[in-house]
């Protein structure tokens, strides 16, 4: 991992953490289950919502400042380190705390509040297939098959 993503995902991690705080904060004791990101490729600036779409937290990411067209390639830049860095909160624990209630969602949106991506989903009861933690396991199992078949052999 290359230096500068290294610094932009500190800066985003420290962005969603203040958010968080701004939301218990502001919160009034309500629990919250969605919050919603919004990343501008012409101004690299990221937002981050609460369910209510009430803004908790922004920051400007200067390498996401899009100087070509080619908002597909901004995205999917923008989800792998929005997913990277979702994935160390969520082991941090920072998703398990007030005034997060089950299941959670974050999701990447459009300026009108359109999932385009959803980041990420925790829920105590239920595995969701894309859940990066289960990401290979059908290679793994393929694996583990083919060796038990080939004792039989």
């Amino acid at each position: 991992m290359n230096t500068n993503t290294t610094k932009v995902q500190a800066i985003i991690e420290t962005t969603f953490i203040s958010a968080i705080e701004n939301l218990k904060r502001d919160g009034n004791g309500s629990f919250v289950s969605d919050l919603y990101v919004q990343a501008d490729p012409e101004n690299g600036e990221l937002q981050i919502y609460d369910e209510n779409e009430a803004l908790l937290d922004k920051v400007v990411i200067f390498d996401w400042i899009n100087k070509g067209n080619d908002i597909d390639a901004f995205h999917k830049r923008v989800i792998a380190t929005l997913k990277a860095v979702l994935t160390v909160l969520s082991t941090k624990g920072v998703f398990e705390e007030s005034p997060f209630i089950k299941p959670v969602s974050v999701s990447l949106t459009n300026e009108y509040f359109t999932v385009v991506e959803e980041l990420l989903f925790l829920d105590d009861d239920l595995f969701r297939l894309d859940d990066p933690l289960l990401k290979d396991l059908d290679a793994d199992l393929d694996k583990f098959l083919d060796d038990l078949l080939s004792d039989l052999d």
